[in-house]
């Protein structure tokens, strides 16, 4: 077994015993493991430090960048415990769980989008709930497709054979051939695709327009942008946002709402707002970020072909409270 936090926590004998400790137990012994696992990994542990430190660099956050820094890493452990909940639990025991434990204010902009026929893009990160996300939409009845990949073979074949009793589509992310031909034809059929757009490894960059990412320049992925001018899909901005153990909210922001929000009239594209909006959630919450040692992966680009790159915004880090909505109401 690959040593790393992804399999350590999803080795059968280690989820054998979650599932007979019970859930909340269970959660509380794949937290103590995580950080365990931090321990352990000095240098795993110092290259996440320093990628919040470079990203947060000049700004003062509430508590202060120690006390984010610890929070980072039990939000890492929490994405873990969520992982193996959605994978293991049954479908009538998870159900109610999620009705009852998510508030869903935005879920009408869903509802509004897919009204119009041509599917909906729901673009998120890896930050939050994510693992709630897609079941959250089906148990409401929504149609939901998603593109995923998998660190072990074994969650794979769970988490699809769970992902087909909510009536949910998988994509696999690294099956042979073209994958967003696939997704595309999620989104003709009218279906909600879930996809992410801080996947750093898959980034496909463009040498035409560049982007600057919590402080790193680099070109920016044209996944996304792809995706939709050739559906005409509907573009949604969403994430499940802890507020705390066992409380979420699912918050969600239309394109036409992003860019009243992000006011840079620069922007000239899909992808590039929902870059910079989920840019502006980590800044405001980067405990919710599980991605951090993506970030020191980036290879920063120099301008090139005379296109220069916007530096990033100040952004002030304002921790967002129950109050906070992005709802489409307002």
């Amino acid at each position: 077994m690959k040593f790393n936090l992804s399999a350590f926590l999803q080795w059968p004998p280690l989820v054998s015993l979650c599932l007979r400790l019970g859930w909340q137990r269970a959660r509380t012994l794949v937290l103590f493991l995580s950080r365990l696992y931090f321990t352990l990994n000095a240098g795993e542990r110092q290259k996440i430090r320093d990628a919040v430190r470079e990203a947060l660099d000049g700004l003062e956050p509430e508590g202060g960048l120690r006390e984010i820094i610890g929070k980072v890493f039990d939000g890492i452990g929490a994405h873990y415990y969520e992982k193996l909940f959605m994978a293991y639990e049954d479908p009538e025991n998870a159900t109610p769980f999620l009705l009852k434990n998510i508030a869903c204010e935005d879920l009408g902009l869903l509802m509004r989008s897919l009204e119009k026929g041509k599917g909906v893009l729901l673009v998120t990160g890896h930050c939050g709930a994510i693992e709630y996300l897609p079941t959250l939409l089906a148990v409401h009845g929504l149609p939901v497709s998603m593109i995923a990949k998998f660190k072990t073979e074994h969650l794979k074949r769970k988490t699809f054979s769970q992902a087909e009793r909510y009536g949910i589509r998988m994509i696999d992310g690294a099956q042979e051939g073209n994958v967003i031909l696939s997704a595309m034809q999620e989104l003709r059929n009218n279906r909600i695709l879930v996809t992410q757009c801080d996947e750093i490894e898959e980034w496909r960059t463009s040498r035409r327009q560049m982007i600057s990412f919590l402080g790193r320049r680099t070109g920016l992925d044209r996944t996304i942008n792809i995706s939709q001018k050739r559906t005409a899909a509907e573009c949604v901005f969403g994430v499940v946002h802890r507020d705390g153990p066992n409380q979420y909210r699912l918050m969600m922001q239309s394109h036409g709402r992003m860019l009243k929000a992000l006011d840079d009239p620069s922007i000239s594209s899909v992808g590039e707002a929902l870059l910079k909006f989920l840019e502006r959630y980590i800044y405001a919450c980067p405990e919710q970020w599980y991605q951090w040692k993506k970030l020191l992966e980036i290879k920063e680009l120099p301008s090139y072909k005379g296109l220069e790159c916007k530096p990033p915004a100040p952004v002030a880090i304002e921790p967002l409270t129950a109050e906070t909505t992005w709802s489409e109401a307002a």
